[in-house]
């Protein structure tokens, strides 16, 4: 494949997540640091990289489990790094998440070099390691050192529109998932909005890697901002609250 058929295919690409996410994309959320040294702020974004371990088959499969830091918060429409912003993020304390994938690859064109994954099903889960001494020793099986006074802030195992390219030398990622659910921990750690934004987005970039039978260790960049319901999701969830209210006035 040429090369500017891989540049215009990655333009596309990008392109496309641009569209899924200029709508919602930069949604403010609070955070409150007061615990770590810090106060409630203000922002639209984590930041972060990840190291990732891809295990391809010989039926066009693969799985994938990845270890991020994300440490860097982003506010203002993502133009105001964390110390503008006020966070203690990176310093105080670090955030984490290890998400999950299997799905279908395949080739694009006539290159090898050149990949296309589609996932089927994932999970997403979001951390506060106050210590900051969480690594990870083994990624391809998540194994992580210093877990046991972490905290989980939410997690979604709802995968929705997704996709992965890669070209041997770059590529890119979008992975959206919806239902992402704040636990006890979470709810006094996002102070804000209420009910907190129900969907996250995750994208980013793929490092250089040679597909292989086996486990492939990948590293990148990755970004993570959080999304409102679908307006469809809205209005199922609003049916059901009048229909659990029907329900209630119809018993007393």
């Amino acid at each position: 494949m040429k090369l500017t058929t891989i540049i215009k295919s990655l333009t596309l690409a990008a392109g496309i997540t641009t569209s899924w996410a200029s709508h919602a994309d930069f949604l403010d959320f609070q955070l409150d640091e007061t615990p770590y040294g810090g106060e409630v702020i203000t922002a639209d974004k984590l930041n972060g990289g990840y190291t990732e371990i891809i295990n391809f088959d010989s039926a066009g499969n693969f799985t994938t489990t990845a270890f991020a830091s994300m440490n860097q918060l982003f506010g203002n429409n993502g133009t105001a790094n964390g110390s503008q912003i006020g966070s203690v993020l990176g310093a105080n304390y670090s955030l984490y998440a290890t998400f999950s994938a299997n799905g279908t690859v395949r080739s694009l064109g006539n290159s090898d070099a050149g990949l296309s994954l589609s996932a089927k099903s994932g999970s997403f889960s979001l951390y506060l390691d106050e210590n900051q001494d969480t690594h990870a020793n083994d990624v391809a099986t998540l194994d992580l050192a210093n877990t046991s006074d972490d905290k989980l802030l939410g997690s979604s195992d709802n995968l929705a529109q997704n996709f992965a390219l890669h070209f041997g030398f770059i590529g890119l990622f979008d992975f959206m998932f919806r239902d992402f659910e704040l636990v006890e921990d979470g709810d006094t750690y996002f102070v804000s909005p209420t009910p907190f934004y129900m969907n996250i987005r995750v994208d980013g970039s793929i490092g250089e890697f040679e597909p292989a039978l086996g486990p492939v260790k990948v590293t990148g960049s990755v970004s993570a901002v959080f999304e409102v319901p679908e307006p469809s999701t809205i209005a199922i969830l609003s049916l059901g609250l009048l229909g659990l209210g029907a329900t209630s006035r119809r018993k007393s």
